[in-house]
């Protein structure tokens, strides 16, 4: 006697194993995330591409790729996955108005210097809601936080040698200048017109190799054949740190900063270094297709309006 067909359902936990495997490039990640072991993950992902009869996912090297079929499926399932997701906090925080959170995650400048008045005004209304800020100088590390959901929204400059996440929304903010920074009575603070051979007169404080300010840093200096005359006296990915020993004297910097930033910090004498340089904008970035609570929204109407305000594009 021949036994009756049984047909496997699709499992929600399948389909988000396998969002988070292909979003996050592997197993392990997944795994971690999901409180699993890496064991555990492949057979839910094998036990799906046996359901749907397609290889979805293949290694190649150390990481995992998308074949054609696991990439349409990917396409059709992560606004449902994400969507899914998000229902729990939304619920939660609908549930019991005092378990609400907010949380953050932010390049340090943009915390710094923009973020304190829109967190302010609405933690004034919403005194009872969790703040929870995050912060990280790589654009890359804070819209992981947004993607695996530890953060609502994130703010991050748009580096052009990081490619945009496609699991993320991306909204033009504002743009970041390149600023020339010295103490308050250096002779380039009061130099009419600075070019590139002032530069490497005096000792320079700037940001890690990696950085798009110190990339950009040295193509100038390159292009004018200056470059082997930088003389570096400090390295550092925080520009709040930067700042503050550029008004002790210790050295200038080039960066992309908020034009007034020498309002926070007392001997800092702020200039645009050439008009004629591409900006950095400032993008706010948000999971695809999640539900965002309301206070969440509430707090993205406030930060707009404020951006309206004082952002650089409107001093």
């Amino acid at each position: 006697m021949r036994r009756p067909k049984v047909h496997k359902e699709i499992e929600l936990r399948q389909l988000r194993t396998f969002t988070l495997a292909a979003t996050q490039g592997g197993f392990s990640a997944a795994a971690a995330d999901l409180g699993l072991s890496v064991p555990a993950v492949w057979e839910q992902v094998r036990s799906l591409e046996s359901i749907l009869g397609a290889t979805l996912l293949v290694r190649h090297g150390r990481a995992l790729e998308l074949t054609v079929d696991g990439k349409l499926l990917l396409e059709i399932i992560q606004p449902h996955v994400s969507g899914i997701d998000s229902l729990v906090k939304l619920f939660q925080a609908r549930r019991s108005e005092s378990a609400r959170q907010l949380s953050v995650a932010s390049i340090p400048q943009v915390l710094a210097n923009l973020l304190p008045p829109p967190i302010r005004e609405f933690m004034g209304k919403h005194g009872q809601t969790q703040l929870r800020l995050l912060s990280d100088p790589g654009a890359a590390a804070v819209m992981r936080m947004v993607e695996r959901g530890e953060a609502d929204l994130g703010l991050i400059t748009a580096n052009p040698d990081e490619p945009a996440s496609p699991h993320l929304a991306h909204e033009y903010l504002f743009d970041l200048k390149f600023m020339l920074m010295t103490g308050s009575h250096h002779p380039l603070a009061r130099k009419k017109e600075v070019k590139a051979a002032d530069l490497v007169k005096y000792p320079v404080i700037t940001m890690l190799a990696s950085s798009p300010n110190r990339k950009l840093l040295e193509r100038i200096l390159r292009r004018h054949g200056l470059l082997d005359r930088l003389h570096v006296v400090m390295e550092n990915s925080s520009t709040d740190i930067i700042q503050k020993y550029v008004a002790l004297g210790a050295g200038i910097a080039l960066l992309y900063a908020w034009p007034r930033i020498d309002r926070h910090e007392p001997g800092l004498h702020v200039r645009e270094f050439d008009p004629h340089i591409e900006a950095l904008p400032v993008m706010l970035v948000t999971r695809k297709y999640a539900h965002l609570p309301d206070h969440v929204q509430e707090f993205l109407q406030i930060l707009r309006k404020h951006l309206a305000d004082s952002a650089p594009d409107h001093l």
